[in-house]
């Protein structure tokens, strides 16, 4: 039986939509997200655990469609297109963020973010030689990424999609056991 890679696609979709969703309250409520360093961190988390729970849910809902078998190949081709598809919809909402939709959000996420990781380092004591060198990494580019930086981390995303992928496809390979496909498989007909 011939694999049904639309439940991948509609996943993948689905996941992109939820990373725009997400991408867009984190842009209209980053005071309230980055305002400590927890809530950074946090923040990091739900982004990652999204990312991995929605190709999951989409690979376990591909296999059931499938009828519940498919192949290692298969599995790791629903996954990946649910992954890239992803990835798509939240690099492109970061590209169109600062670079479209307000051209000083990054200027003002810097600010904030600054502001908000010296207070933090200076209640943990941080002395300020160590202070200042931490505000040397916090530049506009970082938070305005270039197309090419954009491509660049779609890049980076499809490698660990890659990775996620093997390893989600393991977990759902299964295969048919019936006497009709075993006798397939080997190449003699029943």
């Amino acid at each position: 039986m011939k694999p049904d890679f639309k439940v991948a696609v509609r996943y993948g979709v689905i996941g992109a939509l939820v990373m725009i969703i997400i991408s867009v309250l984190s842009y209209l409520f980053y005071q309230n997200l980055f305002d400590s360093f927890f809530m950074q961190i946090a923040t990091g988390f739900l982004f990652f655990a999204l990312f991995v729970f929605i190709p999951v849910w989409g690979g376990v809902t591909f296999k059931r469609a499938n009828g519940g078998v498919v192949s290692f190949k298969n599995a790791f081709i629903g996954v990946i297109i649910i992954c890239a598809i992803t990835s798509a919809g939240s690099n492109i909402m970061q590209y169109l963020i600062p670079n479209v939709l307000d051209t000083q959000y990054p200027e003002e996420l810097v600010a904030f973010m600054k502001k908000t990781t010296a207070d933090y380092m200076e209640k943990m004591g941080a002395p300020d030689e160590k202070v200042d060198e931490v505000m040397k990494n916090f530049t506009i580019e970082k938070f305005k990424p270039s197309a090419l930086k954009t491509l660049e981390s779609y890049g980076i995303a499809l490698a660990f999609s890659a990775v996620l992928s093997l390893i989600i496809a393991a977990f759902l390979a299964r295969k048919d056991k019936t006497p009709t496909a075993q006798a397939t498989d080997s190449g003699t007909s029943a």
